[in-house]
């Protein structure tokens, strides 16, 4: 089992991520918590611990100030940053200390838990085949170019999990690609190869599996016409709607509605 520690100030935020997340599906398992990054480090000189995951604004040690202590002292504990999407340039900053991702508290709401574990084991395979490959190179080996899908650089990776939280806060509107990669400072071919190594699937794919969660928590509500579901999943065209929504869950609007009950 994969050894998680979470760290956040919020005592309710914390518990609850704790609670929902479904961690023994992906072989992992919570064995510490603590409220500031004083008390964390605290917890790491007497317990083994795989994978942190903090906060970034916290009283007494910052999350920030706790990822440099760890890099320094734990060099084998991969990071992941827990946060809300306004703290871009601390994400910025958590990335360039050698945090291996970040989620954001807008994907917990809308029910991307099983996603983002999945997407955070991955990168912790990534990360140890690199290491073991390695931080055995020769010196001087080429760095990878922008055509591969070798590793990122953290800027990159920063934008398109920008984009990811763009797709999270705006999905009811009408997203294009090309206006993303603009809004990210990324030229259009670009990102759609870096969204699509990156976030694990195409930019359509992601905005149609977000807008599809979206419906379905919509869906267990009485008294929501499929219509306006539509809309609020931002579908303004109610049979695309159900074509998109039957080609990811196999049923139509109406016939997971009924599943439900």
């Amino acid at each position: 089992m994969i050894k998680v520690m979470v760290v956040d100030d919020d005592h309710l935020v914390r518990k609850g991520f704790i609670a929902m997340m479904p961690w023994r599906e992906h072989n992992l398992e919570v064995v510490g918590e603590a409220g500031n990054g004083k008390k964390a480090l605290e917890f790491l000189e007497n317990n083994q611990v795989d994978l942190l995951i903090t906060d970034l604004a916290m009283p007494v040690m910052s999350g920030i100030d706790l990822m440099r202590c760890v890099k320094e002292r734990y060099r084998d504990i991969s990071m992941v940053v827990l946060t809300f999407h306004q703290d871009f340039e601390l994400i910025q900053e958590a990335l360039r200390l050698g945090a291996l991702d970040y989620m954001t508290k807008v994907e917990l709401e809308h029910e991307q838990m099983d996603e983002i574990l999945r997407r955070i084991v991955g990168k912790m395979q990534e990360q140890n085949v690199r290491t073991r490959e390695t931080k055995a190179e020769i010196q001087g080996t080429p760095t990878f170019a922008e055509e591969d899908e070798g590793p990122y650089s953290p800027e990159v990776k920063a934008s398109i999990w920008k984009a990811v939280d763009i797709i999270h806060q705006e999905f009811q509107n009408e997203l294009l690609l090309p206006d993303i990669a603009k809004r990210v400072n990324m030229s259009r071919s670009y990102f759609s190869r870096c969204f699509r190594d990156i976030a694990g699937k195409t930019f359509n794919d992601y905005i149609r599996e977000v807008r599809v969660n979206h419906a379905k928590v919509l869906l267990c509500q009485k008294g929501k016409t499929i219509s306006w579901i539509a809309t609020q999943a931002g579908y303004p065209n109610e049979k695309y709607f159900g074509k998109v929504f039957r080609e990811l869950t196999g049923m139509l609007p109406g016939e997971f509605r009924k599943s439900q009950t």
